[in-house]
């Protein structure tokens, strides 16, 4: 008979890391062969794990812990193995962190744990011996607990180093780590101080840009104050002269104190100065049509930061409207939001939406009719401004139009001439005044996209049109 219970050797090859040990490794399967005699069992598993060995009679089994792991629940429970060295193998989840190996054998084992395999360990338990038919030992074999053999030196010194191989691997992965985490911290920091540095300036150019923006406009209403006073005091000197006149006139016709006839004291220069007085209001009773292009479901081109041409035209078109209207004109837009024009909606044909524009311009009787576009190629660096008329207008008023915005324009935002050009564009077709479809600048070309995407941009390019409308009509 075997003796009772005994505990069996603790092996423990090596101490690993703590974090390591906190974290249990996982028994993914359990497999076995068969090969002269010997069962030889591989428990596959994540981690490198510590075991220990126990051997139970009555009946005779022996018990291996696998310490600090859980049991997958893919792996089967029991191994009917059958073999006269190891009848069966049962596997389950001892405790918390210990999962259990019984083999139902009397032989003797030898346990191993090796690196590799599918889960990245196995620790390898191989049953060796056969046992008589009866169950009993071998006869060469002394009744007594087994015995556990502790692997060769050979295979000892290969686990340490193997084991020592790791840990410096982990040693260098760590370090690694850190040092890729302190690159990225200082990256961060280095970007955080570009950002501040670029939020910094952007604020000190819009607070500019505010600055001379508002010394501009100051300047422009201090203009507009004094011409409209100077008007003003032509008024009422013109009005002041018409009245004496009226008065003269009065006098000489209804007197009955001489019959007289006095000549005439009607100053021979007060019609030159009248007309130098309107010629100060030039737009005063015109009638302006205004087409910002596109709209609503239409975008029109699109730059390459994503700003739309129908924005952009939008924007001029209501800072010149402001400018016209302080000059006395009469303005009329086709569109003040961002819709389309046709009563159709977004239902529209591009031909009822265009025709809608010619109607609006031509019911009202407009003196001129100006559709503001933004040009756009493929090529990102192809710029300028161009003026388009209608070839086959009679007489020179629409290609002067064209050309006077045109070469305003290009002084005002700086961006070079693509020349006054005829076209057989809709709007400028169909309508009954001279016409002018005006390209401000290339949306594709980033430097001219981002002109007209400004604020100072959008008021130069109306001012730009606005002086190119009074050169037309002075």
């Amino acid at each position: 008979m075997l003796k009772p219970v005994f505990m069996t050797l603790l092996f423990l090859f090596f101490f690993t890391a703590t974090a390591m040990a906190a974290r249990p490794a996982i028994v993914q399967d359990v497999r076995y062969s068969y090969n002269n005699g010997t069962v030889r069992l591989v428990v596959d598993v994540t981690d490198y794990v510590d075991f220990r060995e126990i051997y139970v009679e009555n009946p005779s089994r022996l018990v291996v812990d696998i310490q600090n792991a859980t049991l997958s629940s893919k792996v089967k429970k029991e191994l009917p193995i059958e073999n006269p060295t190891a009848k069966r193998v049962r596997v389950g989840q001892f405790d918390k962190t210990t999962v259990r190996v019984v083999i139902e054998t009397i032989a003797e084992i030898k346990t191993f744990i090796l690196e590799g395999g599918p889960a990245g360990y196995r620790l390898v338990i191989d049953v060796i011996g056969t046992p008589t038919v009866s169950g009993a030992p071998p006869s060469h074999v002394e009744t007594k607990p087994s015995t556990v053999t502790k692997p060769s030196n050979s295979e000892e010194h290969e686990a340490l180093q193997k084991e020592r191989e790791r840990q410096e691997r982990l040693e260098k992965e760590r370090k690694a780590k850190e040092e890729k985490e302190r690159q990225e911290k200082l990256e961060k920091e280095r970007k955080e101080q570009l950002e501040k540095e670029r939020e910094r300036k952007a604020k000190e150019e819009r607070e500019r840009k505010a600055k001379e923006e508002k010394e501009r406009q100051e300047k422009l209403e201090k203009e507009r104050k004094a011409k409209a006073e100077k008007e003003r005091k032509a008024k009422e000197e013109r009005e002041r002269k018409a009245k004496e006149e009226k008065e003269r006139e009065h006098k000489n016709t209804h007197s009955t104190h001489s019959t007289t006839t006095y000549p005439s004291t009607h100053n021979p220069h007060s019609s030159e100065v009248d007309k130098d007085i309107e010629s100060l209001t030039t737009l005063k009773g015109k009638i302006i049509a205004i087409d910002p292009g596109h709209g609503g479901n239409d975008a029109g081109a699109i730059g390459p930061s994503g700003v739309m041409e129908k924005t952009v035209t939008l924007n001029v078109a209501l800072e010149l409207e402001k400018l016209l209207k302080a000059e006395g004109a009469t303005v009329i837009m086709t569109r003040r939001t961002d819709k389309t024009v046709s009563p159709a909606g977004a239902k529209a044909s591009a031909i009822e939406e265009l025709q809608a524009r010619c109607d609006i311009a031509n019911k009202a009787k407009a003196d001129i009719f100006i559709s503001i576009h933004a040009d756009s190629f493929t090529n990102p660096t192809a710029r300028g401004t161009t003026g388009y008329y209608y070839s086959q207008t009679e007489g020179q008023s629409a290609i002067r139009l064209a050309d006077c915005i045109r070469k305003a324009l290009c002084e005002q935002i700086k961006t070079p001439s693509r020349g006054t050009k005829p076209c057989n564009f809709y709007v400028v077709r169909n309508t009954d005044m001279a016409a002018t479809l005006i390209e401000l600048a290339f949306i594709s070309n980033p430097e001219e996209e981002s002109i007209m995407n400004s604020v100072e941009g959008v008021l130069k390019c109306a001012q730009g049109i606005f002086d190119g409308i009074e050169d037309y009509f002075g």
